[in-house]
């Protein structure tokens, strides 16, 4: 009967350690086993609401890019107008100067040949002058005053 006790005492001490070391933390693991394939079975179901969740916030988010690319794009092509318009009046400021300065240069070399014009004259009208009496009865200014006057 001894043995019987003792074996039987033995017999309750593997069953202690058996259950303290594995069958309790074993089913610790079962039951996070199981709880994980709950979670994907229900994720499973809910794929197809979560695909469409999905297109819609992608659809959403390429119509948001759309709605900005034409922004920038009429913001550039805004931009490229005043750009041109300011190109433009630049062109044409610096065409009225061109052609004021090509003015004021004309005239400049208008009054530089007449000048030189007006001093040939005098000197022609003097030396004719000289030829026909022989000697110079008029003088330089005579022949400058009835020329400004024929003006």
């Amino acid at each position: 009967m001894n043995t019987f006790i003792i074996q039987f005492i033995i017999l309750l001490l593997i069953l202690w350690v058996l259950k303290k070391f594995i069958f309790i933390p074993y089913l610790k693991y079962l039951d996070k086993w199981e709880d994980r394939q709950k979670k994907l079975e229900e994720d499973y179901k809910n794929i197809d609401a979560l695909v469409a969740k999905a297109k819609k916030e992608k659809e959403s988010i390429l119509e948001k890019a759309r709605k900005k690319s034409d922004e920038i794009i009429s913001e550039a092509e805004q931009i490229a107008k005043n750009k041109r318009t300011e190109l433009i009046e630049k062109a044409e400021d610096e065409a009225k100067g061109i052609i004021e300065s090509g003015r004021s240069e004309i005239e400049k070399e208008k009054l530089s040949m007449l000048a030189d014009v007006k001093s040939n004259i005098i000197d022609l009208v003097l030396r004719f002058n000289k030829k026909l009496f022989g000697s110079e009865k008029i003088s330089s200014e005579f022949v400058e005053k009835e020329i400004e006057l024929m003006k």
